[in-house]
């Protein structure tokens, strides 16, 4: 399935001169008390953290995708994740990026290491996997393209204490 941008619509069996690849960045987040953490898991490539992501599949949706790459990249199943909900989409070199959020309803380590399946080019990778706060702090710690839509979890997940002031959770 492509994105036609310059038209706005999405559709398939569309000449290759209109099609642009896709990818699917996922933020997903558990809940601890009054906190909120992001599943993030140590770049290969440069310093910092990236949230699992991967292209969208010929007759793959782009939130079917997120699905496949979450349990691909983390091991995460599909029933401990909430319904997917679009964070937005932007346009980075010759590729639409979709961002989805999930909430995480299972149970898992604060730490982790996952083999990565699939037959991508990661396949194989070891990825650490760590819950990262979602504090004001968030988007300088993730690598570019995966803090993309950064800002708007921690607005999202901004909390009021006792005294009504914004805390960041």
């Amino acid at each position: 399935m492509a994105t036609l941008t310059r038209l706005g619509i999405r559709s398939e069996g569309v000449s290759a001169l209109t099609e642009r690849p896709e990818k699917s960045f996922v933020y997903v987040v558990r809940r601890k008390e009054d906190r909120h953490f992001l599943l993030a898991f140590e770049s290969h490539d440069e310093p910092g953290w990236e949230v699992p992501k991967g292209a969208v599949e010929q007759g793959e949706s782009p939130v079917g995708a997120a699905y496949r790459e979450l349990h691909e990249e983390a091991g995460l199943e599909r029933a401990s994740l909430s319904q997917a909900s679009v964070l937005g989409a932007s346009d980075y070199r010759d590729e639409t990026q979709w961002f989805f959020l999930m909430m995480f309803q299972g149970d898992a380590p604060w730490e982790f290491c996952h083999r990565v399946t699939g037959i991508g080019l990661d396949a194989g990778f070891v990825y650490r996997f760590r819950w990262l706060p979602v504090s004001a702090s968030l988007p300088a710690l993730l690598v570019q393209g995966a803090g993309t839509f950064a800002g708007k979890l921690v607005a999202r997940f901004a909390t009021t204490g006792a005294s009504g002031s914004r805390r960041l959770a």
